[in-house]
């Protein structure tokens, strides 16, 4: 297992985006929640936050090396940018949601593989 702190702390980022995104569509009295637009800011801002806490270990820079979950998690990282330029162009309430469920997918397939990766052996 390869999970550490840092996952717990990029749940708490994830916990928050997806309070935003309730509070938002529920229309809560919320700070920054009026907005659609400043909600999928935060949204995207606390994503990020998820992302950089995360295990940077698992980063492979030589191309030949990536593996699945390098590039799923591009890919996914590609539809939050899209999903922010959706909601910060309309200010849609769905554009929102979807910007939340992916970071919330991202988090997920990261923290599992996380806790299903052996750790390396110590050296």
């Amino acid at each position: 297992m390869i999970a550490s702190t840092r996952d717990v702390l990029a749940t708490f980022f994830v916990a928050g985006a997806a309070a935003l995104a309730w509070a938002h569509a529920t229309a809560a009295d919320l700070p920054f929640t009026g907005s659609a637009r400043a909600t999928a800011a935060l949204i995207f801002v606390f994503g990020l936050g998820a992302c950089t806490t995360g295990s940077a270990d698992s980063w492979e820079p030589e191309r030949g090396r990536r593996r699945w979950y390098h590039r799923v998690g591009g890919a996914l990282g590609l539809v939050a940018v899209a999903a922010l330029v959706w909601a910060l162009a309309t200010g849609a309430t769905a554009a929102v949601v979807a910007l939340a469920a992916v970071v919330g997918v991202t988090w997920l397939m990261a923290t599992v593989r996380h806790l299903v990766t052996p750790a390396a052996p110590a050296s």
